[in-house]
């Protein structure tokens, strides 16, 4: 406890309260002894009008420690746990908001019953989230500037001025999932989109993406955007068990484009894909993981309790592009 003039702070208090009362007031007169509270940790000597300061150093930190003692055990471990979950959603976040494109798979209605996502067909590392290469100091190029083959190479194949990305997505689970994919514009600057085109082929069959032009019509040979952030989607209305979706995405600046300008030099764009089930599975988070846990205890390959192991529920252990039923 601390000290100040051979008193403590209780003392110091303590005294101040009896000679308000006795004078008739909740202050102390200029001239009586004692002190006077200034704020929490300083008071002022009346008689000397010295300043005497009670901060502790760590004073607040012992407090929550001596809390944290007194709380029962089962109170403190469900404090750590929340804190390790909250933790764990914050570094998820900022993972899905890293890199120039991204692609994440809905885990809790997608990837906990089987749908996953690979760079490669014949699925080595299944996961629920992708993410492409960045590309910087690009200039503007033509369409035909892109390789006529770039929808035959896996996975991160960035060319010269230009981002290509192939990905598969497949059903190992136990019944038919219907999912949307979502190609969506997460940040522009400087008017880069305007000229931006964004490829995509879904299993062989290519579009074209970009904004309208400046007098309301469609880019020559592009489909619009959706809106101003989202690109494209694609409905999977019975995406079944057994089934492999391909998709790949390519994003240039078209140099054909009339405004494709200066203006836009030094602006940036940021896009990713989001797989998201089509329909959400209404029960509880209680049930969703007693499910979960009759899975694992009858050997059925349920998600991992970290969330980054694919469960496959086939039962020959090979479902692929090149196994997929749906060709």
């Amino acid at each position: 406890m601390a000290l100040f003039n051979g008193k403590t702070e209780k003392q110091a208090d303590k005294e101040e309260k009896q000679k308000a009362q006795a004078s008739g007031g909740s202050g102390r007169k200029k001239g009586t002894s004692g002190y006077e509270k200034l704020d929490g940790y300083t008071y002022r000597d009346l008689e000397t009008g010295e300043i005497v300061s009670t901060y502790i150093r760590g004073r607040k930190a012992k407090r929550l420690g001596r809390a944290i003692l007194r709380m029962g055990s089962i109170k403190v471990f469900l404090l750590c746990a929340v804190s390790l979950v909250l933790l764990l959603f914050a570094i998820a976040f900022m993972q899905e908001k890293t890199g120039n494109f991204t692609i994440n798979l809905d885990r809790l209605e997608l990837f906990r019953k089987g749908i996953s996502m690979s760079s490669d067909a014949a699925f080595s590392s299944p996961t629920a989230r992708l993410t492409a290469s960045p590309i910087e100091n690009v200039t503007n190029i033509a369409a035909e500037d892109i390789p006529v083959d770039v929808d035959e190479i896996d996975g991160d194949h960035n060319g010269s001025n230009y981002m290509a990305y192939t990905y598969y997505v497949r059903n190992a689970g136990k019944e038919p999932v219907s999912y949307t994919a979502r190609v969506v514009m997460d940040s522009a600057t400087k008017g880069a989109e305007d000229a931006v085109r964004v490829a995509v082929w879904k299993n062989g069959e290519k579009t074209v993406y970009a904004m309208p032009a400046a007098d309301g019509g469609t880019e020559e040979g592009c489909t619009d955007f959706v809106s101003r952030d989202l690109v494209c989607e694609y409905d999977e209305e019975s995406f079944d068990v057994g089934y492999v979706d391909k998709y790949t995405i390519v994003i240039w600046m078209d140099g054909d484009d009339p405004e494709c300008v200066d203006k836009i030099i030094g602006g940036g764009l940021e896009f990713s894909m989001k797989l998201d089930a089509a329909t959400e599975d209404d029960s509880s988070l209680l049930d969703k993981f007693i499910g979960d846990l009759m899975d694992t205890i009858s050997g059925d390959n349920a998600i991992g309790a970290a969330g980054t192991e694919s469960p496959d529920y086939s039962e020959n252990k090979d479902i692929n592009w090149f196994t997929r039923i749906n060709k």
